[in-house]
C-alpha cells in the first residue's frame, strides 16, 4: 500500500529550462514532499540538458520517477495516460510542466476532495508583466458541492484546465477514463468525461491552487498557441472524440453547454493562423458536422463570428475562407493597438 497521498504526472517533451521551477512548487508543498509522488513521461526529448535533468531528478528522488518513451508522440495525452497507470497514489493530478502549484494546493485539495470522485480549483494567469486570477462564470461564489452533474450543468462551463483537477484514481481506472492520444483537446476529453461519471464533484471557485504561466511569444509558445495546421487539426479531432463520447453515454443535449466557448474559440485559432487559404477551406468543410451538432453563440465574442459560422453551415466554404481572412486582419489590428496601449502606458506617455 502506497503511503504517497497524491500523485502528479506530467509530460515533458524539451522542457528542462521550467523543470527545476515547477519541481520547487511541489517539493514546497505544505503537505510535505515526502507525501507526494511525481512522475515525469518523457516524449522521447532530444535535448540533451532535459534529459540529463530528468535523469538527475530521477536519481536523487525516491519519490520521482521518470519513463522516457522510445518515440515521441508529439502530444500530452499518451505520457498523461503512462503516468496514471504507474501512479501509486489514491489521488492523481497532471501538471504542465512549465507551471507551478501554489504551496498549500495539495494539502487543501486533498482535504476537500475526501467523499468525492473529483475536485476543481481555480487558478491564475501568469503573464511576462502581471498576474491576473481567472474569473469563473460563477462570480465570487465560493465552494460548489454536487453528488452529480445533473445537479448544476454550469460547472461543465468551467475551463477543462486539468492541472486544477484532483481525481480519485479508482475513479478513472474504474471508468476506463483516460487521456485522447495522438491529437489535442485532450483535456477537454477528460474533464468532461469526468464530470458526467463523477459521484461527487468539489469546485473551490475561490481557492487558487495553480499559477498558468500564458506563453505566446514568437520565439516560446504554449501547445495551446501553436497555431499551424497540425496542431488546429488535432483539436478538432478531439472535438470529434468528444462528440463520439456525448453519443455513446446518451448526453448529446449537453453538447452545445460544452462546446460553447470551445467552437468560437477554434475558429478565433484559425483567424489568428498563418494558414493557407486551402488549409482552412480543407478545416472549415472538416469542422461542419460538429458546427452543425453542437454550436451556439459564445458572448465573450460579441457575435463576431457568426457571419462566419453561418457560411460554414451553408456550406459556402470559400466565402467562409475570405471572411475569416477579414477578421484575422481585424484582429491584427486590434491586437497592435493593444500592443501599442501597453508600451505607451509603460513608457508613461
Amino acid at each position: 500500500m502506497s503511503n504517497y497521498k497524491i500523485t502528479v504526472i506530467v509530460s515533458t517533451y524539451n522542457t528542462g529550462d521550467y523543470l527545476n521551477e515547477f519541481l520547487d512548487s511541489i517539493k514546497s508543498q505544505s503537505i510535505g514532499f515526502e507525501n507526494v509522488e511525481v512522475i515525469f513521461a518523457d516524449d522521447n526529448s532530444t535535448d540533451e540538458y532535459t534529459l540529463k535533468l530528468l535523469k538527475d531528478l530521477d536519481d536523487a528522488y525516491d519519490n520521482v520517477k521518470v519513463v522516457f518513451s522510445d518515440k515521441n508522440s508529439g502530444f500530452p495525452g499518451t505520457g498523461r495516460n503512462i503516468g496514471l497507470n504507474m501512479a501509486n497514489a489514491d489521488y492523481v493530478i497532471f501538471a504542465d510542466h512549465d507551471d507551478t502549484y501554489a504551496h498549500d494546493a495539495f494539502e487543501v485539495m486533498c482535504s476537500k476532495i475526501i467523499g468525492n470522485d473529483m475536485l476543481i480549483s481555480n487558478f491564475n494567469q501568469v503573464y511576462s508583466d502581471k498576474t491576473i486570477p481567472f474569473k469563473s462564470i460563477y462570480g465570487d461564489a465560493g465552494e460548489i458541492r454536487v453528488s452529480s452533474i445533473s445537479e448544476d450543468e454550469n460547472l461543465l462551463r468551467v475551463p477543462a484546465a486539468i492541472w486544477t483537477r484532483l481525481f480519485r484514481k479508482d475513479f478513472l481506472i474504474n471508468n476506463n477514463i483516460s487521456f485522447l492520444e495522438g491529437m489535442l483537446a485532450e483535456d477537454v476529453y477528460v474533464a468532461t468525461y469526468s464530470c458526467l461519471k463523477a459521484d461527487g464533484i468539489v469546485y473551490l471557485n475561490n481557492f487558487y491552487s495553480y499559477n498558468y504561466k500564458i506563453r505566446d511569444s514568437e520565439h516560446d509558445k504554449s501547445t495551446i498557441h501553436v497555431r499551424n495546421r497540425k496542431y488546429i487539426e488535432a483539436i478538432l479531432n478531439g472535438y470529434y472524440k468528444i462528440d463520439g463520447m456525448l453519443v455513446e453515454l446518451n448526453h448529446t443535449s449537453y453538447g452545445e453547454l460544452i462546446f460553447r466557448s470551445h467552437l468560437t474559440s477554434w475558429l478565433y485559432t484559425i483567424v489568428l493562423s498563418k494558414l493557407s487559404d486551402s488549409d482552412k477551406k480543407e478545416l472549415f468543410i472538416k469542422s461542419r458536422n460538429i458546427f452543425t451538432k453542437y454550436y451556439s453563440e459564445d458572448p465573450y465574442f460579441k457575435k463576431r463570428y457568426n457571419k462566419l459560422v453561418e457560411l460554414i453551415l451553408n456550406q459556402e466554404f470559400d466565402e467562409a475562407v475570405l471572411e475569416s481572412n477579414r477578421l484575422g486582419k481585424i484582429q491584427k489590428n486590434m491586437n497592435d493597438r493593444s500592443l501599442f496601449s501597453r508600451i505607451k502606458n509603460k513608457l508613461g506617455r
